[in-house]
């Protein structure tokens, strides 16, 4: 299974790749190498996959949909395998081959967890999935890419890839089917970072001239627009949540399928603070979205491994007001180059 760094390292390295990233983006080749040996270097140390063993909430929806559709004598590739948990779970399952593919040296942590517990029907395989062939068809396909943003661990060109080559017709994808929102949200008051004009501190003291500085802006490192949502931080969405994005990877022709502009509409309810727009996903394991095996990483549900980005806003809006909002997700697997503009 690939997995996630700590969320505090995982910021760390995508700041210090922002600017390379950035420069390289129209070029697909290119920027495909740069998520290949982000991801190589980003899940290389024990602590990392520590975190995400620990999520009881990945884990129990990756094992309940792994006992519900890997099927005795089943085939399985496990996409980047990481500490092989996945691979471990389909043999449990009763498959009567499993394919661990993992392009990093974390492998051999794999492979000694695998003789530890004496399960001998996975094949380990030290290569990118791209460069993978197996010499029978494959009945499923494990994996775990989705980064904080759902699409920024070459989710999308790892798995169209592997249905394309190495899935049996009919075969299935494990999880397939995903939903991707990006909502306004409102701050509990005790985690709320108000945007500088907008502090209020004692003694009269005013910060509101900052608001339009020629000065200030020489201070502004581009973190005063996006910040990183603690946990608990969120009171309540602005509205009903709808998706932005709704994809089945059995379907989904190609990345630029998707469609990267949107424009979102919700009432506020109340009286409130805006205080930005949240990124988040759902990953669903069954062909029907109600029913029962899925994950989130909702602010509002049970903490999980992944990350919530969120772009700011900080707007004081009255109950019955109603926010629009322009969002263009640009390159969808890169969320640096995504913005979010107020209507």
């Amino acid at each position: 299974m690939r997995e996630r760094m700590s969320q505090a390292a995982t910021r760390s390295a995508r700041a210090a790749l922002a600017f390379g990233a950035e420069k390289l983006a129209n070029s697909e080749l290119v920027m495909g190498l740069v998520y290949d040996l982000s991801n190589e270097s980003n899940f290389a140390g024990l602590s990392e996959h520590e975190e995400m063993l620990s999520d009881e909430v990945r884990v129990s929806a990756y094992h309940r949909a792994i006992g519900r559709y890997v099927a005795p004598g089943d085939v399985v590739l496990d996409l980047g395998t990481g500490t092989g948990l996945l691979a471990f779970m389909a043999s449990r399952a009763g498959a009567a081959k499993v394919y661990a593919v993992e392009h990093s040296d974390f492998i051999e942590v794999a492979r000694e967890i695998a003789r530890h517990n004496q399960i001998t029907n996975i094949e380990f395989v030290q290569a990118n999935s791209r460069e993978f062939t197996a010499p029978e068809p494959v009945d499923v396909v494990l994996h775990e890419q989705m980064g904080d943003e759902l699409f920024n661990e070459n989710m999308l060109e790892n798995l169209l890839d592997a249905r394309a080559r190495l899935l049996r017709p009919g075969g299935r994808i494990l999880p397939a089917r995903f939903r991707l929102f990006v909502e306004p949200v409102s701050f509990n008051e005790a985690m709320r970072v108000r945007r500088f004009w907008n502090i209020e501190l004692p003694d009269g003291i005013d910060l509101s001239t900052i608001e339009r500085s020629p000065t200030a802006v020489r201070f502004d490192t581009g973190r005063t627009e996006q910040l990183w949502v603690r946990p608990g931080s969120v009171a309540a969405t602005i509205g009903t949540p709808e998706p932005l994005l709704e994809i089945d990877l059995h379907t989904l022709a190609s990345v630029e399928a998707l469609n990267p502009t949107h424009v979102t509409e919700r009432t506020s309810t109340s009286d409130t603070i805006v205080d930005g727009y949240c990124v988040w996903f759902e990953a669903h394991f069954d062909d029907r979205l109600d029913a029962g095996i899925s994950l989130t990483t909702s602010p509002l549900a049970p903490v999980t491994s992944w990350g919530n980005r969120m772009f700011r806003l900080d707007r004081e809006i009255s109950a019955g007001d109603t926010i629009r909002c322009h969002v263009n997700l640009g390159d969808v697997v890169d969320p640096a180059t995504w913005s979010i503009e107020p209507l």
